[in-house]
């Protein structure tokens, strides 16, 4: 009976195995089932999406930066060019990673904070999580960090072309600088090929004429490997073209001379030259200047802090925007206007007491008793405020006025450098727009000698005299003589639109110039320091109101040779630099020596030095306002702004008969 009962419970045992061995297999089979279904969905229906997707993660395609076009100067020399800059990229935008910062800050021999700093406010490629934590690194640095950058999957060093400015601060204004494009010019500039890590040109002739320095990309794909890492070039799919050159007009020794005589003084300010038969600029300077290698890297908020912030207003162009009154310089266009009114250049005005009085006002001359019988070239020579007073109030504001604008005040000048300021010659229309009251006569007579609210830049001043210098026709001013392609061996030479003043005869100009030769050459003219053995020099000083200090900015403006052919337009400015013939005088005359040396090969001669006369004080009680009057024998209108003060005011506030 025991071994039947075992043999039963055999029987039951073999079968439960049995079972668990079918329902094993039919899992078995189940799991290749799906598997082979899972498979077949995958490579049949979607292999098609997966392949292009494994195509897209094996092969980039990568922009090929086309080199930038190089900047020469008039004697052929190097300005700017192209060397090779090195960036660390954090691809994971702004986010921070305690760990990750660590190990930047070790590579990078930077503090935690500073590297903590970068994430927070780096620049984020426009369209990417890139984050630009270091700009420029040294390539001693770069190369390291390349050699194990594979261990670090969030960072990248890249490597692009950086633009070398070789004078740095020479010319900063007018060159200006290249900067990685913003979201907001990429946005308007994209339909023109341009894409999103573009460098671009910022300010300056770099600005102007970036479409034609930056050639075209070219492409290529590239395979990467899981990290995202290059493995190799795969295929160029496009070459880039190189950028055209730009050969500018300015000679860059008599540029970096001028700055450095600038940087002597010490005082703000604005040189140009140009040449009167082309239009193109020879100097252009503005002072004070900045590191264009600096602007075009990873600027610091320190270093961006205390140029931003400088009173002198280092980041202005104070060439072609920066607006001042013109003073005497402006005598030019009213004399002008005088003579096309039907004054006769040879009437004289006696002034005998030192002012021209309106009602209970007097606007005084800056020579005390006055200066006797005075006609207009004597007005010139000795800058005579008071002939100025007295036939602008006789022929009114409109002549001036129109003479102004006619010769290019008022508006831009038309130079190639973006930022240009218009400037102001008001009439009673812009005054009553601007201040709510009428015009009076007092506005004339200011308006006269280049006052009140009249503004100008050095650059339309220069164009202003090249009217003159070229009796009556002028080109718009110009950097660029010339554009150089690289691919066809072309050149292009640069000319720029002519305007011919046809309203005003040859004779005008005769008068002008004689009177400005003359106050160059006679001791009683206010530019006599300027004079020169081997160049006839014409040339006006101008010392006009300044809001910021008692001392008045200084003005020189002229050309030369003045006997003949003229080849050199100048003008400077001086800001707060008291007298006009000495101070901005004395700085053209460093030019013109220096000039005459470079492109004539005459060595300077040393004249014989110019004193400034000593000066004496008076009071002058009138209308209950006490008026200060400054005397200084043979020193021109080196004194005219102070004596001019309280009428200046009283004809602002109104003061006075309206015209």
């Amino acid at each position: 009976m025991k071994l039947n009962r075992y043999k039963n419970n055999d029987v039951i045992l073999g079968d439960k195995r049995n079972s668990r061995e079918i329902v094993f297999k039919i899992i078995v089979f189940l799991c290749f089932l799906i598997l082979f279904l899972r498979l077949l969905y995958l490579q049949v229906l979607q292999g098609n999406e997966f392949s292009y997707l494994a195509e897209r993660n094996q092969y980039k395609l990568v922009k090929i930066d086309s080199p930038r076009g190089k900047i020469f100067d008039s004697k052929n020399r190097l300005v700017v060019t192209n060397g090779t800059g090195y960036r660390l990229i954090y691809s994971l935008g702004r986010e921070e990673n305690e760990e990750y910062i660590k190990e930047i800050a070790k590579l990078t021999d930077k503090t935690e904070e500073v590297v903590r700093k970068r994430i927070k406010y780096g620049e984020i490629f426009p369209y990417t999580k890139d984050n630009v934590l270091f700009e420029d690194l040294d390539e001693e640095k770069a190369h390291r960090i390349i050699e194990i950058v594979n261990n670090y999957p969030y960072l990248e060093v890249q490597v692009y072309s950086k633009r070398k400015y070789l004078y740095d601060t020479v010319a900063s204004h007018t060159i200006g600088y290249v900067k990685k494009i913003s979201e907001k010019e990429y946005e308007a500039l994209k339909e023109e090929g341009y894409t999103p890590r573009d460098m671009i040109g910022k300010l300056g002739i770099e600005k102007t004429y970036d479409d034609i320095l930056r050639g075209r990309n070219g492409f290529k794909y590239i395979e990467v490997n899981a990290l995202n890492k290059i493995e190799r070039e795969v295929e160029k799919v496009k070459s880039p073209i190189v950028g055209k050159n730009l050969y500018m007009g300015i000679n860059m020794e008599l540029q970096q001379y001028m700055e450095e005589e600038f940087e002597k003084d010490g005082r703000s300010g604005s040189f140009v030259a140009l040449n009167p038969k082309t239009g193109e600029i020879i100097t252009i300077v503005s002072y004070p200047t900045y590191s264009l290698n600096t602007f075009s890297s990873q600027i610091s908020p320190e270093e961006w802090n205390s140029i931003s912030n400088d009173p002198r207003k280092i980041l202005t162009n104070k060439t072609i925007a920066g607006e001042y009154p013109p003073g005497s310089t402006f005598k030019m266009m009213s004399a002008i206007a005088f003579l096309k009114s039907g004054i006769d250049p040879k009437l004289k005005y006696n002034d005998y007491t030192g002012y021209y009085q309106i009602g209970n006002w007097k606007w005084r001359a800056w020579k005390r008793g006055g200066h006797g019988a005075t006609d207009m070239k004597k007005s010139l020579v000795e800058s005579a405020n008071t002939y100025y007073y007295k036939f602008s109030d006789q022929i009114g504001y409109a002549p001036i006025v129109k003479t102004a604008r006619d010769f290019g005040l008022g508006d831009v000048s038309g130079i190639d450098v973006p930022g240009e300021k218009k400037g102001i010659i008001p009439d009673p229309d812009w005054k009553k727009k601007r201040t709510k009251t009428v015009w009076y006569r007092g506005d004339t007579i200011l308006l006269s000698i280049g006052q009140g609210f009249t503004l100008v830049t050095p650059i339309q001043l220069a164009k202003a005299y090249t009217f003159l210098a070229n009796k009556g026709w002028a080109y718009e001013p110009h950097v660029v003589s010339k554009i150089e392609d690289l691919q066809t061996g072309k050149i292009e030479m640069i000319s720029t639109k002519k305007t011919v003043l046809e309203d005003y005869p040859e004779s005008y100009y005769d008068i002008i110039n004689d009177a400005l030769i003359a106050t160059v050459d006679q001791n009683n003219g206010t530019t006599r320091i300027m004079r020169n053995p081997y160049v006839k020099v014409a040339a006006k000083s101008g010392s006009a109101q300044n809001p910021h200090s008692k001392l008045t900015h200084a003005w020189v403006a002229g050309y030369f040779p003045a006997d003949k052919e003229p080849e050199v337009v100048f003008v400077c400015l001086l800001e707060g630099a008291g007298g006009g013939g000495l101070m901005a005088g004395g700085m053209a005359k460093r030019f013109l020596d220096k000039y005459l040396e470079v492109e004539k090969g005459i060595v300077p001669v040393q004249n014989t030095p110019y004193t400034e006369p000593k000066t004496t004080n008076s009071t002058i009680q009138t209308n209950g306002n006490q008026e200060n009057e400054n005397s200084g024998e043979g020193i021109g209108e080196e004194r005219e702004d102070e004596e001019r003060e309280t009428g200046e005011t009283s004809a602002i506030e109104g003061e006075g008969e309206q015209n």
